[in-house]
């Protein structure tokens, strides 16, 4: 029995959590309508399912797209986007807002995103761009959220959040990130954007049952449903 429990111990891997992180970047064009991005991501998918934010998905690009659309939207308001990812959509809607803070809660999700944020800032191109800023956000972390308002004591005119919602668990806590954010403006001053891709029937009554279970009112945008990436997805309003 010994000698088993030897030759156990000597099979046993210890993998630095490195071995699970795809940092394969390649600098990428986007373009939405007349607006032209040019930001780091991954090709394809990382081990780590954690890493999800490395990739731009479809509802990143059917957000994008109703922004570039809607532009007074954007004009002069303050935004904070949840799940920012590589930062697609808030690197986008610097160009139009009078602030932009982009959020994620995974570390090397953060790195990649800041990166852009410094490409993106540098670029002679984009002079006339907003500051973006990235900060760690978990989702439900009354602490981390407290920090970010620290700086932005009135809050904001915008949330948004685009292809965030996969994991099932995590439903609940965004919906009470986001309504903590709309209570810093009111009723009424303030909304969540959220470009939702559907992917399980199970999500897609979970998104709507949530919003309205943490009191909010959810409502689809009028002809923003399509199809994107194989998949249908649309655009919802969320507010007190």
């Amino acid at each position: 029995m010994a000698g088993d429990r030897k030759e156990d111990e000597e099979d046993v891997v210890c993998l630095d959590e490195s071995f699970f992180i795809n940092d394969n970047y390649q600098l990428t064009k986007f373009t939405f309508g007349s607006q032209v991005l040019e930001l780091y991501c991954l090709q394809s998918a990382s081990t780590d399912f954690d890493l999800t934010g490395q990739l731009v998905w479809p509802g990143a690009m059917l957000l994008n797209e109703y922004l570039v659309k809607n532009v007074d939207l954007l004009r002069g308001c303050s935004v904070i986007e949840l799940g920012s990812g590589v930062g697609i959509t808030g690197i986008l809607c610097s160009r139009f807002c009078c602030e932009v803070v982009l959020t994620d809660h995974n570390d090397e999700v953060l790195k990649i995103l800041q990166k852009n944020i410094e490409l993106h800032s540098s670029s002679e191109s984009y002079h006339n761009c907003t500051g973006l800023v990235a900060e760690k956000l978990e989702w439900g972390n009354v602490d981390q959220i407290e920090h970010i308002l620290g700086s932005h004591s009135a809050g904001f005119d915008l949330i948004l959040g685009a292809d965030i919602c996969f994991q099932q668990a995590s439903i609940p806590s965004l919906f009470k990130t986001v309504k903590l954010l709309l209570q810093i403006r009111g009723k009424g001053r303030c909304k969540f954007i959220l470009a939702y891709v559907s992917r399980a029937k199970m999500m897609d009554s979970m998104v709507v049952n949530e919003a309205t279970r943490h009191g909010m009112k959810i409502s689809e945008v009028p002809r923003t449903r399509s199809v994107v990436g194989n998949l249908e997805g649309t655009i919802y309003e969320v507010k007190l």
